[in-house]
């Protein structure tokens, strides 16, 4: 088995959104898709290794964020099987309701950041669940169920132990030391992602890959410190809504908040933008604040 990182160069930042594709005895598959807006450059990196869009025998997505899986509709128009999530099949088909809500989100910026979504034909898009495995070029691949970014969230172990985790594992990018808490709203859950985590830290020997962005140097230690960072910037939005913070203060202590845990870690200045390019801490910071929001609602 081979895995190649292919950098979709998402609003022309390197390494922020990866595709993956894995090359087997078999054939070949496609693991996330990224945004329809960087699908000409996927089909483009796809080309130089030798292939076009209507020789991959799958697409595997994560979940169905524009970022993830924008292009999977694409995919599935010239034949490609598309595996998703359950809770995700109906928005690939009838994408109509995920692009109307991300519009009211993103405004005039949304066809530049995202692009528009082709729907995908009912007839090529295959829900997995939790544990189902299915044998894609020879290799075996297994859904592994792993909610807290969104209720709709796939890993998958690829072959033995090449977990693919989406947002389950955070955003870290290359040659980095900070890792970016994956908590955009509406869905982020904070026992779930806990949940998820150590779900991935049972797999044996294992190789970690996220979408933002590439293989994991150390995948334990990574894992380790990415359950640590979710409770503690949980628990910091908890703190601030407790003092009374308004929505608009909490996004800017929120962001001040990553900002020094960044430099901390001694992240270039630089590379502050990349992050915010793909998991904005306004965004984050919404994330938390409504989960903590709704679990007050409940009396928990």
């Amino acid at each position: 088995m081979r895995v190649h990182t292919i950098d979709l160069e998402f609003q022309g930042l390197p390494g922020v959104i990866a595709s993956y594709l894995i090359e087997g005895d078999g054939g070949v598959f496609l693991v996330e898709t990224g945004p329809e807006s960087t699908r000409r450059v996927l089909d483009s990196k796809l080309k130089d290794l030798g292939y076009t869009p209507a020789d991959l025998d799958a697409v595997f997505v994560t979940h169905i964020h524009l970022d993830h899986a924008g292009a999977a509709g694409a995919f599935a128009a010239v034949g490609v099987p598309v595996y998703v999530h359950p809770k995700g099949s109906k928005h690939l088909i009838d994408p109509t309701r995920l692009i109307e809500s991300a519009r009211m989100v993103y405004g005039e910026e949304f066809d530049e950041l995202w692009g528009e979504m082709t729907p995908a034909p009912a007839a090529n898009v295959h829900e997995m669940r939790d544990g189902e495995i299915v044998e894609i070029a020879g290799i075996p691949v297994q859904a592994i169920e792993t909610p807290g970014h969104a209720f709709h969230h796939h890993a998958y172990l690829v072959g033995a132990n090449a977990v693919f985790a989406g947002d389950a594992a955070g955003a870290r990018l290359e040659g980095a030391a900070y890792t970016s808490v994956t908590s955009a709203p509406p869905q982020f859950h904070l026992e779930h992602s806990l949940a998820s985590i150590d779900k991935i830290l049972k797999i044996n020997s294992l190789d970690l890959y996220l979408t933002h962005f590439g293989k994991v140097d150390e995948p334990v230690g990574h894992l380790s410190d990415y359950r640590d960072a979710v409770e503690l910037n949980a628990i910091f939005v908890l703190q601030r809504i407790e003092e009374g913070m308004d929505v608009d203060a909490l996004k800017i202590a929120y962001q001040a908040f990553q900002m020094e845990q960044a430099f901390r870690a001694g992240l270039p200045r630089e590379s502050w933008a990349r992050y915010q390019a793909v998991n904005g801490t306004d965004m984050c910071a919404d994330g938390i604040r409504l989960y903590w929001e709704k679990k007050a609602s409940e009396g928990a």
